[in-house]
C-alpha cells in the first residue's frame, strides 16, 4: 500500500473514531438532561452497536499510523502514539465495560447510585478520549501541512495598534488602550 493511501486511511479512521466517541458522549448528555428512561436504554443499546464499529476504527487508526510513521521517531510521532495508546486503554478498560454494565442496569430498570456513578465515570473517560483524539487529529493536520502550528495573531476591532513617528519608539494610536503602548 502506498504511503499516501495509508495516511488517508489513517486520517479517515481517526476522524471516524473521534466522531463516534463524540456522538456517544453527546447522545448520553442529551438523554441524561432531557430524555426519559426508555431513551437512555435505547442510547445505550445503540452505543454498544457503535462500539462494534469504534474498536476496528481505532485498530485501523493505530495500524495505519504505525505504517505511515515507519522510520520516523520524532517527538510528534511518539506523543501521538502515546495519546492513542492511552485513549485505547481508556476505551477498553473503562468505556466498554461501563457501556455494557450501564446498558444492563438501565435495561433492568435500575437507576440507583451504581448507575449514576458508572455514567459519571463513562462521561469522564469519554471526555478524556475526545481530548486525546482531538489533539492527535490536530497534530496530524499540522504534520500534513493542512493547518499551521502557529498562526500570526491578527488584532481585532478596537485593538491597540502601535504606530511610530520616531524610529525605535512606539506610541499608541490615538483613542486606543494606553496599556498596550509606550
Amino acid at each position: 500500500m502506498r504511503k499516501t493511501t495509508t495516511i488517508r486511511i489513517h486520517g479517515l479512521a481517526g476522524c471516524l473514531s473521534l466522531l463516534l466517541i463524540t456522538m456517544f458522549f453527546t447522545a448520553r448528555i442529551i438523554v441524561n438532561l432531557i430524555g426519559d428512561h426508555g431513551a437512555l436504554v435505547e442510547v445505550k443499546k445503540l452505543t454498544l452497536i457503535g462500539v462494534c464499529v469504534l474498536i476496528p476504527a481505532m485498530a485501523i487508526t493505530g495500524a495505519t499510523g504505525h505504517l505511515g510513521a515507519r522510520g520516523r521517531g520524532d517527538r510528534v510521532i511518539r506523543v501521538k502514539r502515546l495519546r492513542l495508546a492511552i485513549a485505547a486503554a481508556i476505551g477498553l478498560a473503562v468505556l466498554v465495560p461501563c457501556a455494557v454494565i450501564i446498558q444492563r442496569l438501565s435495561a433492568s430498570g435500575d437507576s440507583g447510585t451504581t448507575l449514576h456513578v458508572l455514567q459519571a465515570v463513562e462521561l469522564a473517560g469519554g471526555a478524556a478520549c475526545i481530548a486525546l483524539l482531538s489533539a492527535n487529529v490536530r497534530a496530524g493536520l499540522i504534520m500534513t501541512g493542512r493547518i499551521h502550528k502557529h498562526r500570526p495573531a491578527r488584532p481585532g476591532p478596537g485593538a491597540a495598534v502601535a504606530v511610530s513617528s520616531v524610529p525605535g519608539r512606539d506610541r499608541v494610536a490615538e483613542g486606543q488602550d494606553p496599556r498596550h503602548g509606550a
